[in-house]
């Protein structure tokens, strides 16, 4: 079975479709589960791996800003944000974001699904999801082994092209686990992005605020 989900992954990361989604469809919570476990574990060793290599160039990062504040404290979360995790929180933090964010996004997309019309059952978007969710996943964690110190920004626009492209197969996969028109899948993609993308833009305006307002003092 694990093989056939890796048969189908491949064949809808190179040959996206609907008619694809539904030729690999499978009413299967108990095996996108699973899928998704051993994906998020893979992706757990390649971010403690990523985390390793970066670690001395965040730690010089903050180094370096401790220099240019002179004897003024860094700014709250300085450290957690430029390297003061250890290697068991990276993990974890990546078990519980891959796992986690698989079931919470599954569950508004599909609530969502039935708000607007859709019929498919739950098991089936599961493991629509599950089929690109897992190796997207790990090909994240393969971006951060390239995307060592001065080289980052070329890893984050590669990220970037990868979730827009996450995007786009969610909005497949909605159209075929639950049974949507093209209209109706892209609503039900959009809101909960939407909805997220602003509470994003609050949090991070919030922290600056923090930052610049501790740095002043």
């Amino acid at each position: 079975m694990f093989q056939q989900m890796l048969n189908a992954s491949r064949a809808i990361l190179l040959r996206p479709s609907v008619a694809v989604f539904e030729e690999h469809e499978r009413n299967d919570l108990g095996w996108a589960t699973i899928y998704i476990a051993i994906s998020t574990v893979v992706a757990a060793i390649l971010g403690a791996i990523s985390f390793v290599l970066n670690r001395p160039y965040l730690e010089q990062q903050l180094r370096d800003l401790q220099n240019r504040l002179g004897d003024q404290p860094l700014p709250p979360l300085a450290s957690t944000f430029m390297g003061g995790q250890n290697i068991t929180g990276a993990i974890i933090s990546s078990l519980f974001f891959t796992i986690i964010a698989f079931f919470l996004w599954t569950l508004i997309v599909y609530a969502l699904g039935r708000l607007f019309g859709g019929t498919g059952a739950f098991g089936e978007l599961a493991y629509d999801i599950a089929l690109f969710w897992g190796p997207i996943a790990v090909i994240r964690g393969l971006i951060g082994l390239i995307s060592i110190g001065p080289v980052a920004p070329i890893g984050g626009l590669v990220g970037l092209l990868v979730g827009l492209y996450n995007i786009y197969l969610s909005w497949l996969s909605v159209r075929s686990g639950m049974n949507l028109s093209a209209g109706k899948a892209a609503a039900v993609i959009a809101i909960p992005i939407i909805v997220l993308a602003l509470g994003c833009c609050l949090v991070f305006g919030a922290l600056m605020l923090v930052i610049v307002g501790a740095s002043r003092q």
